[in-house]
């Protein structure tokens, strides 16, 4: 079935499903949800979210409101709508996050499985699938190695269809989910991929993932791994390349395959979390700029620390680094190579040190510092001007939360 089969398909069944929901409402089977943020950054150097390092941004807002409904014992619908500012990689226009039919074929509790259609949210190590809600994030930043905010809509969400399954295993449960889909490819993920807004854009592309977690004592320890495969189809456009002088990208693809390893211990007032990831970019069909260096390697991890002080109160702290290729750890190669770029462009070293407050159950008040030693994982879309970017600098960063 291909995508536009698929979306078909989908909206057949949300009329029908809507149909019968208010041929036969009960209430008893909605819920309905929402929460909004509201974030505050400053920076010593360099850009987060809007000119933070100019007095501060309060460019960081978040909004998000979702619903579900089951329609059978088997069968429920559900979507959320959201608006996030975030400096100049969002302004804030509201967008389909997720809405999706999800039909569970077996209700047995302890072997359970089912497949979802629609928009639906990636299941990406283990923070992805709800990234975008501040109570279930363990900071006010993911950890910008593996969950990059700057090609956020591309680990995001999907147009397509998830075969997922909880079977019981020795000592726990395995969480199984496999995935295929069309991928969002917006402005933001030409940048992450192709260092700027380029004339062209991708088009009809395609994804395939596959995860599995293994709970151990209840989820005292989790394990897993995430295998996902991108093929990012490029349609030049018309206009000069980048740079000039190597011309316009050609048409094809752009493949990536990315490969996570997730693990962690939870206690009774703390838990310790570690993700490593091996990412490998393909540009050689594109050509252009990446002709000098047609393939690559990311290598990132991140370990962290949280500890529950008491059910109102958390500390956290948080070492992530970034490599944007790992054969060259100091960034010196790339940089004699796309010679606009400093040698810190190329690696991320990131210290983070948190707290965060919860006097009721729907307020979550957070405070965060960085200590940040390069700029692998900097916007360009809020510092145009790579070469201006500091090598050593700081983030204090504030964040308000409220669901209802």
């Amino acid at each position: 079935m291909n995508i536009k089969s698929l979306q078909a398909v989908l909206v057949a069944g949300s009329l029908l499903c809507s149909g019968q929901a208010s041929a036969d409402f009960d209430k008893d089977n909605l819920t309905a949800n929402g929460f909004i943020t509201q974030g505050f950054f400053h920076t010593d150097h360099n850009n987060v979210y809007g000119e933070s390092s100019d007095g501060g941004s309060f460019e960081f807002r978040e909004f998000g409101v979702n619903a579900s409904y089951r329609l059978t014992p088997k069968l429920r619908v559900a979507g959320q709508l959201m608006s996030r500012k975030a400096g100049n990689l969002d302004d804030g226009e509201p967008k389909l996050d997720y809405a999706l039919l999800d039909y569970q074929f077996s209700d047995d509790p302890m072997n359970q499985y089912g497949l979802r259609l629609g928009r639906l949210k990636i299941p990406f190590g283990f923070y992805n699938e709800s990234r975008d809600v501040a109570f279930t994030r363990p900071g006010i930043m993911l950890p910008q190695s593996l969950y990059f905010h700057q090609a956020r809509d591309l680990e995001l969400s999907v147009d397509g269809a998830i075969f997922y399954s909880y079977l019981e295993a020795p000592g726990g449960w395995v969480d199984i989910d496999l995935l295929y889909g069309k991928p969002q490819t917006d402005t933001n993920v030409e940048y992450a991929y192709l260092s700027n807004d380029a004339t062209g854009k991708f088009g009809d592309s395609i994804g395939y993932m596959a995860r599995a977690i293994y709970n151990y004592d209840g989820g005292r320890i989790r394990v897993g791994g995430t295998l996902a495969e991108y093929t990012l189809s490029y349609q030049p456009g018309n206009g000069p390349g980048f740079p000039a002088d190597l011309s316009e990208f050609n048409e094809g693809d752009l493949l990536l395959d990315v490969a996570v390893l997730s693990a962690e211990y939870n206690a009774e007032r703390w838990s310790l979390t570690g993700e490593y990831m091996i990412h490998d970019i393909d540009w050689r069909e594109l050509g252009g700029v990446f002709s000098l260096r047609p393939q690559t390697t990311i290598q990132s991890y991140y370990l962290q620390l949280q500890y529950r002080i008491n059910q109102n109160w958390e500390l956290m702290v948080r070492y992530d680094e970034l490599l944007l290729d790992k054969d060259d750890p100091t960034g010196a190669a790339n940089a004699a190579v796309f010679t606009t770029k400093p040698a810190h462009t190329f690696y991320s070293k990131d210290w983070i040190f948190g707290v965060g407050w919860s006097p009721t159950p729907d307020w979550l008040f957070r405070a965060e510092y960085h200590h940040v030693v390069g700029t692998g994982w900097v916007a360009e879309q809020d510092n145009p001007d790579p070469s201006q970017l500091e090598k050593n600098w700081n983030i204090f960063a504030l964040q308000a939360t409220y669901r209802f």
